[in-house]
């Protein structure tokens, strides 16, 4: 045999384990980072200019105001007025919360609520008050220029406008003190006309019984302290031994430490001064 004839394997290079890929230098990862970034750059800019050509733009702006609600007190032309004259941009953009605060000023309007309609139209839900006060600063002379109207829960009936009166830094606390007194007059009938606090914190309300005549209206005297109390205390009185006698009371003095006292408009009494049994702080 030849050394021709001969065969041998194959011979073929052992294999190795994949090598990682050689890391891209310094330079090309930076750049891949640098275009990235100006791309997002580019996009986000390209996208505010968008969203501010379409809100300054003409287009979205709101064509209509509907009112939904069925209103027996406050005159539907005022309301929709009201909301025109509050819109302050378009139909994404405008402030929902300002027109109902504003609508919520409004005489016998106790509480607005604005929806959008798509796609340019706002929609108004209002509920009635009940009943209205009328904030006077003292002072004044309560005519239409100084005066505040109050719009009380629909819980609550007035067939009057009672006049709310003292210093403009005193309001909240006035508006507060009368809204927590109203339940316990209301449940007794007592219907108040009016209720003052002077700059030296004393309180002086004046009440009604039934009819409006002169003779069914008397004044109560809290003087300083815990005005609620007092009045509290005086409707339970009135409740169980003042009631059939309600048109007899001139005036109601609380002031006292014990009790309250009661001016009678009985002549033949000569304006007697009764001093009631009932325990209680005074002021």
């Amino acid at each position: 045999m030849s050394v021709a004839e001969l065969s041998f394997p194959e011979l073929r290079p052992l294999q190795t384990p994949d090598q990682p890929p050689a890391q891209a230098p310094l330079e090309h990862r930076l750049r891949r980072r640098t275009v990235l970034f100006a791309s997002i750059l580019v996009v986000a800019l390209v996208a505010a200019l968008c969203v501010d050509q379409i809100l300054r733009s003409g287009y979205f702006t709101i064509e209509q105001v509907r009112v939904d609600t069925a209103l027996q007190r406050v005159d539907q032309g005022l309301v929709e007025r009201s909301t025109w004259r509050n819109i302050n941009g378009n139909y994404l953009t405008v402030d929902l919360g300002g027109i109902e605060q504003a609508l919520e000023n409004l005489p016998g309007v106790y509480q607005a609520v604005i929806r959008r309609v798509w796609p340019q139209a706002l929609a108004v839900s209002v509920t009635e008050t009940g009943a209205m006060a009328q904030f006077v600063p003292l002072g004044k002379s309560g005519t239409a220029r100084d005066h505040e109207f109050i719009n009380l829960a629909p819980s609550n009936q007035l067939p009057t406008v009672p006049v709310l009166r003292a210093q403009p830094a005193d309001r909240q606390m006035l508006i507060d003190v009368f809204k927590q007194i109203l339940p316990a007059l209301q449940d007794v009938e007592l219907e108040p006309l009016a209720l003052s606090v002077s700059p030296a914190g004393r309180w002086e309300l004046e009440l009604q019984i039934g009819v409006d005549t002169p003779v069914n209206r008397f004044v109560l005297l809290a003087g300083r302290g815990p005005v609620k109390e007092k009045v509290i205390r005086f409707a339970s009185s009135y409740a169980m031994a003042l009631r059939s006698r309600g048109d007899m009371i001139a005036k109601v003095d609380m002031r006292y430490v014990n009790g309250f006292a009661v001016r009678w408009r009985d002549d033949s009494a000569v304006n007697q001064v009764q001093l009631a049994g009932l325990t209680g702080s005074g002021g």
